[in-house]
């Protein structure tokens, strides 16, 4: 078991994360101003590639441009839609409706992109019912349950990190295919199941190094003794008891009632 060991090569990986970053330039360019032909040199100025490297990746995916024309920009959306696989969408749930849970169901356009997110569980019973976007949040009790009977092949993890491999876990054992993990954990999964990390903690970390290097004058001396509760704690106290619920399953819910209608299960049908 490794860390999202699908036998994706190095340069196919950079090239599909190419032609998503021509996708989403043409589609932003199109809502602005509708265009019919683009060039190779257009699109390398705008997102900084070389126009060998365009016409490269744009033949990857069966297209052919026309000598001082260009392509047609309908032809390259459809080819990548295709090849990325927009056209066919996959069910998805989310897990740990926090500030960037909720955030992430709010957003519109992964629909776009072939994402579809058909239910979202939280370990919080207070939050169980309460809907934010489309959909009610439901108790992580009823997640493995959820997986198997809906079709899910992707899940969006949020949670703390102390609880994101046993939830994978959970998650892949009910049959999800790729994880969407934006914890900081580094999660050991099957080989045929993708692991896709959005380090935000990381970026974060970039950001105030950069602006620590430009602080003026020499840093503090340290003089008081090391405090774990600021230095160390990342809310475990939170993180064990979503991993209890997630554990413990539905039947310890007896008695609580869930969600039976409205948006969680309207949503949930796409797949069928």
């Amino acid at each position: 078991m490794v860390e999202g060991a699908i036998a994706v090569a190095a340069l196919r990986r950079l090239v599909l994360e190419r032609l998503t970053r021509y996708y989403g330039h043409l589609t932003r360019e199109y809502a602005k101003n509708p265009l019919v032909t683009v060039t190779s040199a257009q699109i390398g100025a705008a997102l900084d590639v070389e126009p060998s490297q365009v016409r490269k990746d744009f033949g990857a995916v069966g297209l052919s441009g026309v000598s001082r024309v260009g392509y047609q920009v309908c032809d390259v959306c459809r080819a990548i839609r295709r090849e990325l696989g927009f056209d066919e969408p996959y069910a998805a749930v989310l897990v740990g409706v926090g500030h960037l849970g909720s955030a992430l169901l709010n957003y519109a356009s992964f629909e776009q992109y072939g994402l579809v997110i058909v239910a979202a569980f939280d370990g919080d019973n207070d939050k169980v019912g309460e809907v934010v976007g489309d959909l009610a949040i439901r108790s992580v009790h009823t997640l493995k349950r959820f997986i198997e009977e809906n079709e899910v092949s992707v899940a969006v993890l949020t949670t703390p990190v102390e609880v994101s491999q046993r939830l994978a876990e959970l998650v892949v054992d009910a049959g999800v295919k790729a994880i969407w993990n934006f914890t900081p954990r580094r999660l050991t999964v099957p080989d045929d199941v993708l692991v896709r990390n959005e380090h935000i903690s990381v970026g974060l970390a970039e950001i105030a190094y950069h602006l620590n290097l430009r602080r003026p004058g020499p840093r503090p001396a340290v003089t008081e003794a090391c405090d774990p509760e600021r230095n160390c704690a990342l809310g475990t106290a939170s993180a064990r008891a979503l991993l209890r619920m997630a554990e413990q399953g539905p039947e310890s819910q007896a008695g609580r009632s869930q969600p039976t209608a409205g948006p969680a299960h309207e949503a949930a049908d796409v797949t069928r």
